[in-house]
């Protein structure tokens, strides 16, 4: 069977144009796939970065707190300086690597309990506050430990 070659000369290109608009259509849709994968993985990288940053500032605010609260504990003498006006350190920077945390202390108390208040905060934003309150009045001392803003 021949085929008319006035058909044939009608669309010259017709299936190569049909080619090309499906090879457009198939690479369109793999580089929305590989786009939406690469958005994703940065999302997942920064909210990992986040939580590793919190992680970070909650072990500083603790290990601070912890310093303070075990020298008070060990040494009574160190209530007798609380003078129920309380001590505010000076901001103290930590840095580690491309980490960066500064750190408060804030002591107040008096004759039957002392708070210790530990804040670690960064550059980027994120903090972490821990509380400490030392109870006075038992031998020995007990220490009720809090979290949070």
């Amino acid at each position: 069977m021949e085929v008319d070659r006035t058909k044939r000369e009608k669309r010259p290109g017709a299936a190569l144009i049909a080619i090309v608009l499906v090879g457009f259509l198939v690479l369109s849709l793999v580089s929305a796939v590989v786009i939406s994968i690469a958005w994703n993985t940065l999302r997942v990288e920064a909210w990992q970065t986040e939580q590793i940053e919190k992680i970070r500032l909650d072990y500083l605010a603790r290990t601070a707190a912890k310093a303070v609260t075990d020298e008070l504990r060990a040494d009574p003498d160190n209530f007798g300086i609380l003078n129920r006006n309380g001590i505010v350190s000076q901001p103290k920077v930590i840095t580690d690597g491309t980490f960066s945390a500064t750190v408060e202390i804030t002591i107040k108390g008096d004759d039957q309990r002392a708070n210790v208040v530990a804040k670690a905060s960064s550059a980027k934003g994120g903090s972490a506050l821990v509380r400490t309150t030392i109870d006075l009045t038992t031998t020995p001392k007990t220490v009720t430990w809090s979290a949070g803003n």
